[in-house]
């Protein structure tokens, strides 16, 4: 990350707020959750849409690739937990062990299991290969926005607007730990590459940095002025990017803790952020219905192509959606009704 220019070149990705997103392992593909309950694969060197899976009734919150690459996990405001084959875009299972919306979904590193948390406190383990559920663990008063797996996939980190974040164990289900984040709601949970430390975003737009063996706090960021909704390391581990309901995206020395940079493009709310396996590029979702590519090498090669394949993909959309508009404008004025004694009757107009 040399570059003192961050540049990025965005993509129009729903009709509405983007909420989730994520890489593939291979880093060729992009996965994006929307209230317009699509869920859309996309060819990030394109700015193509692979597959766009539809089936969730209402808002799609959260989206996650298996290790392998080749399924994806969503959920939402159905309650559903559902597991897509990324290649055909077909179905795989679609299960409801939730009452509520589902928030968050991690897979553990090793592929065997899918975790979703919910905003009805309660987090569900599947088997990621055929859905069933392996087991519910309840132990949050309040909604459960994050899950994840520790990087040796024998934990899992539930982070609360109850204030707690809290330590289960994956074989048995049992509470290990629980630390009190200061009364701050969590709205996303990730573990360092190492595993060592937990990064908590907070409704208060701070960052917490937590040492898992001590349960305490090591480092706390302030910059962001509203609720920052999403935080995640870098693969390398050495930068922490946070998005926020400020509209920036901000990128921390997780060392320091110092403010390195401040991105902005979005429009409104950043509710997501990641970073490519490589660490060179950051992509982000915001509420202004596009996902932002980021740039953060300054001569990385593949600036020019994706960023010319991107505005290609935007203008022929737009061009697409005029077609249509007028088409449907035509359409309206051949189908109006006549005047006469049926349009006096019916109110049809000239």
């Amino acid at each position: 990350m040399s570059s003192p220019h961050w540049r990025s070149v965005p993509r129009t990705a729903a009709t509405d707020t983007i909420y989730g997103l994520a890489l593939s392992p291979d880093g060729r593909r992009l996965a994006t959750a929307s209230w317009d309950s699509h869920v859309k694969i996309w060819t990030l060197d394109t700015g193509r849409v692979e597959q766009d899976l539809t089936g969730h009734d209402g808002r799609v919150y959260s989206v996650r690739f298996h290790p392998d690459g080749h399924w994806v996990a969503s959920g939402g405001t159905d309650t559903s937990v559902r597991l897509w084959d990324v290649a055909t875009g077909t179905a795989l299972w679609s299960q409801s062990g939730h009452s509520s919306l589902v928030y968050s979904l991690d897979f553990q590193p090793q592929g065997q299991l899918l975790a979703s948390g919910s905003e009805d406190g309660t987090i569900c383990i599947w088997n990621a290969a055929d859905g069933t559920l392996v087991r519910t663990i309840e132990g949050h008063p309040q909604y459960v926005q994050g899950v994840v797996f520790s990087p040796d996939g024998s934990r899992l980190i539930s982070g609360s607007r109850d204030c707690t974040m809290a330590v289960w164990d994956v074989s048995s289900g049992a509470e290990l730990s629980r630390l009190d984040v200061i009364n701050n709601g969590i709205n996303s949970t990730q573990f360092s590459p190492d595993g060592s430390r937990l990064l908590l975003s907070n409704v208060d737009g701070s960052i917490g940095l937590w040492d898992l063996a001590t349960g305490s706090l090591i480092m706390e960021m302030e910059e962001h002025t509203y609720p920052a909704w999403s935080a995640v390391y870098s693969p390398d581990g050495k930068f922490i990017a946070s998005g926020s309901a400020d509209k920036t995206i901000i990128l921390w020395d997780a060392a320091t803790g110092a403010e390195l940079t401040r991105l902005t493009g979005h429009e409104k709310d950043v509710y997501c952020v990641a970073f490519s396996p490589d660490g060179q590029w950051l992509y982000s979702g915001s509420v202004d219905k596009q996902i932002r590519a980021w740039s953060l090498e300054a001569n990385d090669p593949r600036w020019e192509s994706l960023s010319q394949a991107w505005q290609q993909a935007n203008a022929e959309d737009a061009e697409t959606l005029a077609a249509a508009t007028a088409a449907q404008a035509e359409q309206a004025t051949h189908k109006a009704p006549s005047g006469g004694l049926f349009g006096r009757l019916f109110g049809g107009k000239r």
